[in-house]
């Protein structure tokens, strides 16, 4: 009698202990503006929901820059760097909020709509956003105004850690 092992079963005892060593555990995933654009995006949001299935807690913060540098072409709005840091004036402040709120918006639909034509049909994937994250403006450095670019100065760990223990994935966009 020849018994064959299933490929599928074979996966699951191979990968098992993995998931068991991570379960309850908090990642912190970057998400890239060129990612949520590239077309591969909705496997990405399926495997971050599966992660977030098998009991790994997910604090998924995103990117923007190629949105926003888009935005900021279309509309004549020049865009200033220095050492790689952008320089958010008061013209382009306005277009950036836009880009990152359509950005989120667009993460959170993927995460309820992308899962109907999937092995995750009917999971429950709750996403929470938030102002977990608060900024200070970064001021002048070497003579360059930042203007409205920040940094962080606080991060609300007990918020964030609320949501993940509701089993939610949250959400953090580029903006303080």
């Amino acid at each position: 009698m020849d018994i064959t092992v299933n490929p599928l079963a074979q996966w699951f005892r191979q990968s098992a202990p993995y998931v068991n060593a991570h379960r309850d555990k908090t990642m912190v995933l970057m998400l890239g503006g060129e990612a949520i654009a590239h077309a591969n995006f909705i496997n990405i949001v399926n495997d971050i929901a599966l992660l977030n299935i098998l009991g790994i807690r997910i604090v998924l913060v995103f990117g923007a820059r190629p949105q926003i540098n888009e935005i900021l072409a279309k509309n004549d709005c020049e865009s200033l760097f220095h050492k790689q840091q952008r320089i958010t004036s008061d013209e382009a402040f306005p277009y950036i909020k836009q880009i990152i709120g359509q950005l989120q918006h667009d993460i959170t639909a993927a995460f309820s709509m992308g899962l109907v034509n999937t092995q995750m049909h009917g999971v429950k994937i709750n996403i929470v956003s938030g102002n977990f994250i608060t900024a200070q403006p970064m001021g002048v450095h070497d003579g360059i105004d930042f203007c409205h670019t920040g940094r962080v100065r606080r991060v609300d760990v007990d918020a964030l850690q609320y949501q993940l223990a509701q089993n939610a994935i949250t959400v953090v966009p580029p903006f303080g």
